[in-house]
């Protein structure tokens, strides 16, 4: 089978319009330019991808953030899906830096099985899983322990957030993460206080122990976002 017939037998995305999430310049950015959007505003971009609506917002990191930005001008009700993306820790062993996570619970198989697909046509690996709220970056121990308790294949901190934004609407949500530090890595306690270059230098100043640490970080933070990001654009250009 050729690749131009794989791609049009793969199964259909529901032509509904799609609000992203992302918490940082560091996963909106690349989603914003694969995809194609345009600035519609502070932390906010719009465009059309495989037909349907498109919008990302840019959140802030952590729950409190993202409750509050979807709070701001976003109405459940103005779409049918809503991935919350960007970057994730991993909880078992055997999930590398850049793969790609999602939990699907609750979801209509019609928004599922294209994520399968899609990955499979790509050639990239997805792991299906819950992925875990917590309020702090975990280290090794802690992401094995908690991973083991919870039965989670990963963790973030604001994908809870846009499922409680959405419960009791209609609203369809799905957590699509690709994975920054692996079980047993390190992974930086905090984040600049803004991506400017000012934040960004006091952030380094305050660390410099940690220089080869934040380096390491954001090479693999940079990689995984270019595999989400292609990911995801083909899963929503898929259309019926």
């Amino acid at each position: 089978m050729t690749e131009t017939s794989e791609e049009t037998s793969r199964p259909a995305l529901p032509a509904v319009p799609v609000l992203l999430t992302a918490a940082t310049r560091w996963e909106s950015r690349p989603l914003a330019e694969a995809l194609g959007l345009s600035a519609a505003g502070a932390a906010r971009w719009e465009g059309s991808v495989g037909g349907r609506r498109l919008t990302l917002v840019q959140t802030g990191i952590g729950a409190e953030r993202t409750a509050a930005a979807l709070a701001r001008g976003v109405a459940a009700g103005d779409y049918g899906l809503a991935l919350s993306a960007g970057l994730c820790g991993a909880m078992q062993e055997g999930l590398r830096s850049g793969d790609l996570v999602a939990d699907a619970r609750e979801a209509d198989m019609d928004f599922v099985v294209p994520l399968r697909e899609t990955a499979r046509v790509l050639g990239l690996p997805l792991h299906f899983g819950r992925i875990l709220h917590t309020n702090v970056v975990l280290q090794p121990e802690a992401k094995r322990r908690l991973g083991a308790e919870h039965r989670a294949v990963a963790c973030d901190m604001e994908t809870q957030a846009v499922r409680r934004w959405a419960h009791g609407t209609a609203l369809t949500v799905l957590g699509v993460r690709a994975v920054l530090d692996e079980a047993g890595q390190r992974a930086p306690e905090s984040a600049p206080s803004g991506d400017d270059a000012a934040s960004l230098a006091r952030y380094a100043l305050a660390h410099a122990a940690d220089l080869p640490l934040l380096a390491g970080t954001g090479l693999r933070s940079a990689r995984a976002m270019r595999r989400l990001s292609r990911f995801l654009k083909a899963y929503l250009e898929t259309s019926r």
